[in-house]
C-alpha cells in the first residue's frame, strides 16, 4: 500500500465521528487525531522475527519528524507480542517500549509501552486484512466510548544488523486498557472471572451485537484462557467501589467473518464451520437491553459504514466486506430472525 493511499485512507478516517470522544490532556496527545503519523522502526527485526515465539527484548530507534520538521529519535525497547499470530504471520506484531524521560513535549508524551499492530505477511490480501482490523476499531469507536483508539501509521521498517534493508508498511498503535478506563473516569479491573450479573448489561449487549454483526466469536466477556486475567480478547474497566457494572472493551479482530482472513477459523466447539457464519454469543440476561443495543447500531449506522467504507482498500475486499456489513444491518432488524437467532439462542 503507496503512502498516497495510506493518506487518502487516513483523510477519509479523520471525518468519521467517534461517539462523544473525550480529549485526553495535551500531554498525551498520540490518540487525539486520526492524523497518519509517519516513522521510522531501527533495530534488529530479523532477530525479531526469527526469535518471535521466544518474545525477545531487543534495543531498537524510533525516528519521526514533529510539527516544525525536526526530527525527534527516541530510545525503544522491541519485543513480539500476541498469541496465534506469533504462530501465523511471518512479521510479528509487536510491543514498543519507549523511556518515559525522552517522551515529554512529543507526540509519545505521557505513554510507555505501545501495541503495535502489523501486516502479518506480504501480499495485497494481508494489507487488506490489517487496513480493515484498523477500521473496525474505528467503527466501534463510533458506537461508544468505552473502546480502544487506535492511531494509523506508515512506518519505515530500518534493520540494523545483517543484511541492511528497509520496508514501508501501514500499521497501527492501540491504546492501552488503562488509558481508555482514565478517559472515561473508571479503572483497571484485574480478575479472572466474573459473573454475567456483573456487567454493565446495556453495553453488553450492545458489543454482544457488534461481535454478531462483524462474525466475531472468538472473545468472551466473562472468561479467560488459563494463566490471564479476565477476559477472552476484551479487557475490563469499571469501579472497584462497585462490583457491578463492568464494562467489556474488545480488540484483535482479525479472525471475524467481515474480514474473512485466509487463516481464519471459529474456535472450536462453536459448531459453525466458518468464520462467516454468524453466531451470537450473547447472554440471556442481556436480552432485555437488544432493543436498545439495535436501536443505536441504527442510529449510527452512516458512521459505522463510513469507518468500514475506507476507499483504496481493494475493490473485491470493498465490496464483499460492505456486503456482509449490509446483511447483518438486514439481520438485526428482521424481528423473526432477531427472535430465533439472538433472543432464543442465547447463553
Amino acid at each position: 500500500m503507496t503512502r498516497e493511499r495510506l493518506v487518502t485512507i487516513t483523510l477519509f478516517l479523520g471525518l468519521v465521528h467517534v461517539a462523544g470522544a473525550q480529549e485526553n490532556p495535551e500531554f498525551r496527545p498520540l490518540f487525539n487525531s486520526n492524523q497518519l503519523l509517519e516513522l521510522s522502526i531501527e533495530g534488529p527485526l530479523e532477530q525479531l522475527t526469527r526469535e518471535r515465539r521466544d518474545r525477545p527484548e531487543l534495543d531498537g530507534v524510533v525516528r519521526y519528524l514533529d510539527s516544525d520538521g525536526n526530527e525527534v529519535v527516541l530510545d525503544v525497547e522491541i519485543s513480539s507480542r500476541g498469541n496465534s499470530r506469533l504462530d501465523i504471520c511471518n512479521f510479528p506484531p509487536m510491543w514498543l517500549n519507549f523511556r518515559r524521560g525522552q517522551l515529554p513535549g512529543t507526540v509519545f508524551a505521557g505513554q510507555n509501552r505501545l501495541k503495535l499492530v502489523t501486516r502479518c505477511k506480504a501480499g495485497n490480501s494481508y494489507g487488506d486484512y490489517l487496513a480493515q482490523e484498523y477500521q473496525i476499531y474505528r467503527a466501534y469507536n463510533a458506537l461508544t466510548d468505552n473502546s480502544f483508539r487506535v492511531r494509523p501509521l506508515l512506518i519505515n521498517y530500518v534493520e540494523t544488523e545483517g543484511k541492511a534493508s528497509t520496508n514501508v508498511e501501514f500499521a497501527f498503535f492501540i491504546e492501552e486498557d488503562w488509558e481508555v478506563a482514565e478517559r472515561v473516569g473508571l479503572e483497571l479491573i484485574k480478575v479472572t472471572s466474573l459473573q454475567v450479573a456483573q456487567l454493565d448489561t446495556m453495553g453488553a449487549a450492545l458489543l454482544s451485537l457488534f461481535q454478531y454483526m462483524i462474525g466475531n466469536t472468538d472473545w468472551s466477556p466473562i472468561a479467560a484462557p488459563p494463566g490471564e486475567t479476565c477476559c477472552h480478547n476484551t479487557k475490563l474497566i469499571g469501579s472497584t467501589d462497585n462490583e457491578g457494572g463492568r464494562v467489556v472493551l474488545p480488540y484483535d479482530f482479525d479472525q471475524v467473518g467481515l474480514i474473512n482472513a485466509g487463516y481464519a477459523m471459529p474456535p472450536a466447539g462453536m459448531e459453525i464451520s466458518s468464520v462467516t457464519q454468524r453466531r451470537y454469543r450473547g447472554y440471556c440476561v442481556l436480552n432485555a437491553d437488544l432493543d436498545a443495543a439495535i436501536q443505536l447500531l441504527n442510529e449510527r449506522r452512516s458512521e459505522v459504514e463510513a469507518a468500514l467504507s475506507v476507499p483504496d482498500v481493494r475493490a473485491r475486499s470493498a465490496r464483499r466486506l460492505q456486503r456482509f456489513l449490509a446483511k447483518s444491518y438486514e439481520y438485526i432488524n428482521d424481528p423473526r430472525r432477531v427472535q430465533r437467532d439472538l433472543v432464543d439462542d442465547c447463553r
